[in-house]
């Protein structure tokens, strides 16, 4: 009986040692004479899969590929690693083949143990599930990959339906596991929707092999409007009430009021709506089922929790974001708090920055008239040009110098506006066609020919009658001979003289020749 007993251990290592070759890994094939540990099993093959919680011995059920180990401990210590094979079995060493098929892990350490009790006695028997099998569950109805799917057998249905396994029409509250059972298919409904966007999922089964995944097409839905965490269009499934819908849509907004509205369709031409209160709702008084196409709309409490505000930044005491309070909301009320300027402000240029309603929207007069030359215009068209590019602006500038607290120069400033305060800048910058542009000190009194002197003066390409000058404060530009006296920051341009055109030449000799023929003839008619 002992001979037998060795014999039927050797054959059984064979065995295994025959399936990990097969696989490709190696086995170790120490006896009980070693180190007391009998590795059946392949030692190079994949590592375990990611699991989001333990497997369940009661649930998980055991198939061919799982790799199992058998600890004995009491009287007789020894481990043995086990895989099970095609056939649904697991070979004990000194016991036999275990039929393995459609049992749970808990079944499976039941069946051992009857039996090792007629083998070893004084012996405490265990059974652990070492490493998870693979294998095939099958898609289909409104997926986007029909078909078989490999996953683990430690995966959950909710871990396996990934997004992109929907198509659009796919229905994700109603997504069935269905599995051949001796007593016939059943069916396991799962609500991946609810799950995701509450934490409410009733049932997750462990995939098992045969399963068949299938998704349904939605058939209705329900919108929520206004004041809620996430609205949007949810689908339904039967038993859906309005309190369903509001738990979709993540509940209401802080900036709710109680009151609410739903709107349905009576029949094919006729809506009907019914306002209730969402404490109601809340509370459960009042719960009515919700039907395909009906809307939902959450009230918002007008301007909520809303602050309008202004921010400063540049050369002053403390540049920063103020709110726009009540009686405190002009440009000398935002300067006072923010301790007035410093000594280096340049206050005859006050940048002020505010946000234009339709600065962004397309203009398409304003694109085509940005494509023509000066000389493709009209007059009409070119002051058109100008009037929409003015009106595009974001910023204009203020004189501080001239504004008296509360007077009609005191900005009343709005929600989103942008005051800057530059340092001031005590020189005239020259560009253009002189020989040495860049900045000139300022000082009272100097003209524009003094500073295009200081620069170099004019190069040989200069245009003398078009020089022009744009003002730091109001940002215009006006021709040199017009002004007056300069600014500090103000920019001196002096053009390029435009060279004649060959054909332009032709065209001024042609008429002179035309119109000195036409003074002939006239005098030789008298």
């Amino acid at each position: 009986m002992k001979h037998a007993r060795v014999a039927a251990t050797l054959f059984a290592c064979l065995v295994v040692a025959c399936v990990a070759h097969a696989q490709g890994g190696a086995v170790d094939l120490l006896g009980a004479a070693g180190s007391g540990r009998n590795v059946l099993a392949p030692t190079g093959g994949p590592g375990a899969s990611p699991m989001s919680r333990p497997v369940d011995p009661a649930e998980y059920v055991v198939g061919p590929g799982d790799m199992l180990q058998l600890n004995l401990s009491g009287a007789l210590s020894r481990s043995w690693e086990a895989l099970i094979l095609p056939e649904g079995t697991l070979y004990v060493p000194g016991v036999g083949p275990v039929p393995m098929t459609g049992l749970t892990l808990v079944e499976a350490r039941r069946a051992v143990l009857q039996r090792l009790s007629s083998e070893y006695r004084g012996v405490t028997v265990d059974l652990r599930l070492l490493r998870a099998r693979s294998f095939l569950v099958k898609l289909v109805g409104e997926t986007t990959q029909p078909g078989a799917l490999e996953v683990p057998a430690t995966r959950r249905a909710s871990e396996v339906l990934t997004e992109s396994l929907f198509n659009p029409n796919g229905s994700r509250r109603r997504v069935e596991v269905r599995r051949p059972t001796p007593q016939g298919e059943s069916r396991i409904v799962m609500d991946l929707t609810r799950f995701r966007l509450t934490g409410f999922l009733a049932q997750d089964p462990l995939l098992h092999e045969g399963d068949v995944l299938f998704f349904p097409r939605g058939i209705a839905a329900a919108t929520m409007e206004g004041a809620v965490a996430r609205a949007g269009s949810f689908e339904l499934v039967a038993g859906d009430s309005l309190s369903t819908l509001l738990s979709l849509a993540g509940g209401v907004d802080r900036n709710s009021t109680d009151q609410a509205v739903l709107v349905r369709f009576q029949d094919a031409t006729r809506k009907d709506s019914l306002s209730f209160r969402i404490s109601d709702v809340l509370a459960r008084r009042f719960d009515t089922p919700m039907r395909d196409g009906d809307r939902v709309y959450v009230y918002y409490q007008p301007r909520y929790h809303f602050l309008e505000e202004a921010s400063l930044s540049g050369e002053v005491q403390r540049p920063g974001t103020y709110p726009l309070l009540p009686g405190m909301s002009r440009l000398s009320d935002l300067v006072r708090v923010a301790g007035g300027f410093l000594p280096g402000a340049d206050l005859a240029s006050l940048r002020v920055f505010r946000p234009s309603i339709g600065a962004s929207d397309p203009d398409p007069e304003l694109d085509r008239l940005s494509q023509l030359g000066r000389g493709d215009m009209t007059a009409s068209e070119y002051e058109t040009l100008r009037a929409r590019v003015t009106a595009r602006r974001q910023d204009f500038r203020v004189d501080w110098n001239r504004v008296k607290p509360g007077g009609d120069l005191d900005l009343v400033l709005r929600d989103g506006d942008l005051v800057r305060v530059d340092p001031v800048v005590n020189a005239v910058r020259v560009e253009g066609e002189v020989r040495l542009p860049g900045l000139i000190h300022y000082e009272p009194g100097r003209k524009v020919q003094d500073y295009v002197r200081l620069a170099g003066g004019f190069s040989d390409r200069a245009w003398r009658g078009k020089v022009r000058v744009k003002r730091a404060v109001t940002g215009q530009t006006i021709l040199a001979k017009d002004v007056a006296s300069l600014e500090p920051g103000d920019l001196v341009w002096v053009p390029e003289r435009r060279e004649p055109s060959t054909w332009g030449s032709v065209q001024a000799v042609l008429l002179v020749a035309t119109q000195l023929a036409t003074v002939v003839l006239a005098l030789r008619l008298l």
